[in-house]
């Protein structure tokens, strides 16, 4: 054929040295091949832990692997740094400021949850043991209550419980009482589904708890039979 007739030709010339001979570059789609593998790589590092490293330690490159562990020790550091709370803090009057609208405008931005509340109020009590349950596995969300009338005096009863949401010293929400959450039924999943919904928190839930709210059912004591926390 003549493609080949040419490519003799062209060899010739090369052999005879009155030619160079022509080195083809890559075409486009093996340079767009090529750019995707790498960044499915680098996908695929960005999800493996300290532990995944190590043991990928005999087929990465030395370079490559230090720097994944450098990026990972540093992510955890700062985690570290953020996950400082993991309970629900009793406050005063006087702590208000500090612990709440100063506390949110720290490290770039912190998100606190204050619960004004009522003694012997169930929606109160309930919602303190929530805050509770979700304060251990989010500690870098910063969880408080304080009595709904010592924070601001006259505030009466009936409003309890309130929730004031802080971040970056202004009030993010405002909620009074527990019908967001899911009222009386209301459980850590159906706490935590809002704070995903407001992006206070990134956490994935595998289904919608308030479809089984209906088939939860609350005792005197507040506590339901149902409640488990272990998949928040």
């Amino acid at each position: 054929t003549k493609m080949s007739e040419k490519t003799e030709w062209e060899d010739a010339l090369v052999k005879h040295g009155i030619i160079s001979k022509t080195v083809k570059g890559p075409t486009q789609d093996e340079l767009d091949l090529k750019a995707q593998e790498e960044d499915q790589a680098r996908d695929k590092l960005d999800d493996l832990t300290l532990d995944d490293l190590d043991e990928q330690e005999d087929d990465l490159d030395d370079e490559i692997l230090n720097k994944y562990r450098a990026k990972r020790m540093a992510e955890l550091k700062q985690a570290m740094s953020k996950n400082k709370f993991g309970e629900v803090y009793e406050l005063t009057e006087q702590e208000y400021k500090s612990a709440v609208t100063e506390a949110s405008n720290k490290d770039d931005g912190v998100y606190v949850v204050l619960h004004l509340y009522a003694f012997g109020k169930l929606e109160c009590r309930l919602l303190n043991e929530h805050m509770s349950s979700v304060a251990k596995k989010y500690k870098y969300v910063k969880f408080c209550k304080i009595k709904g009338s010592e924070c601001i005096h006259g505030f009466p009863d009936s409003k309890c419980p309130t929730i004031l949401i802080y971040y970056k010293g202004e009030i993010f929400k405002t909620i009074e009482g527990l019908s967001i959450f899911g009222g009386k039924r209301m459980n850590a999943a159906t706490l935590v589904w809002r704070m995903v919904e407001w992006k206070m928190i990134d956490a994935k839930l595998e289904k919608d708890p308030f479809e089984n709210l209906n088939s939860i059912n609350v005792t005197r004591g507040g506590r339901r039979k149902e409640d488990d926390y272990d998949d928040l």
